[in-house]
């Protein structure tokens, strides 16, 4: 059995996952050790509607109307044309570089914490952005585990309120965890897995498989915060051994 561990370490995982809808950004990766807040080119990721081509995501309630999740262009924050139809090798089967994702994220207002050695795999940087909401509301969560060669290995995202309370409106939480998926995954990929995350969103450590990436969803009700997760990971991290 593979693993990947609850955010950056998260749940014991057997398959391989989902994806959600963005468009190409069209950059390359940046070959640095670990994805830096200022890393060049801004990534995908959004859940408003655009004009541009809509990948129409399907809502935790399964309703007709379309949510659309258009991404960013290269250097700018408007919304794009459309995903390669697969992940370069180099991206490790994701859709875009780790430090675009992440400038993408800072320029949402975002603020990321220090890189820290994961604690899951051996020669891997994990990155974590938050964007904190006041008093009981939610807290949007980010973060991007990243070899040293530059490749992102694993992925996570999570939409919490404070411990002790009710936890996050399921709309919202569907949409930053959708979003972060589209622009971990790009376009094909991303929307797959919007559906899948729309049907299994709050299930036990549900999981699925698109593509070369797992991805899977699970609850949380800890002194962290209670709300989702979302994580994915390619076989290169799974394969890491621990430090």
């Amino acid at each position: 059995m593979t693993t990947i561990d609850r955010r950056g370490g998260i749940f014991a995982v057997v398959g391989l996952a989902a994806a959600v809808g963005l468009a190409a950004c069209g950059a390359t990766g940046s070959g640095t050790a670990a994805p830096s807040a200022q890393a060049p080119t801004p990534a995908p990721v959004a859940t408003t509607p655009s004009a541009a081509t809509p990948n129409p995501i399907p809502s935790p309630t399964m309703e007709t109307t379309p949510v659309t999740t258009p991404s960013p262009t290269p250097g700018s924050n408007a919304s794009p044309s459309e995903a390669p139809a697969s992940a370069p090798a180099d991206l490790g089967g994701f859709g875009y570089p780790p430090g675009d994702v992440l400038d993408y994220y800072v320029g949402q207002g975002f603020v990321c914490e220090d890189p820290k050695p994961s604690s899951q795999a051996a020669g891997y940087t994990q990155v974590r952005c938050l964007k904190a909401g006041e008093g009981n509301a939610p807290t949007a969560i980010i973060a991007l585990v990243v070899s040293d060669e530059g490749v992102t290995g694993d992925a996570f995202a999570g939409y919490v309120t404070p411990a002790g309370t009710k936890g996050p409106e399921a709309k919202a939480a569907y949409e930053h965890l959708a979003g972060f998926l589209g622009a971990m995954l790009g376009t094909d990929a991303g929307t797959e897995a919007a559906t899948w995350l729309a049907q299994n969103l709050g299930k036990e450590n549900a999981q699925t498989r698109v593509g070369e990436i797992v991805v899977g969803t699970y609850p949380e009700d800890d002194a962290g915060g209670v709300g989702s997760y979302v994580e994915l990971a390619n076989q290169a991290f799974m394969d890491a051994p621990v430090p």
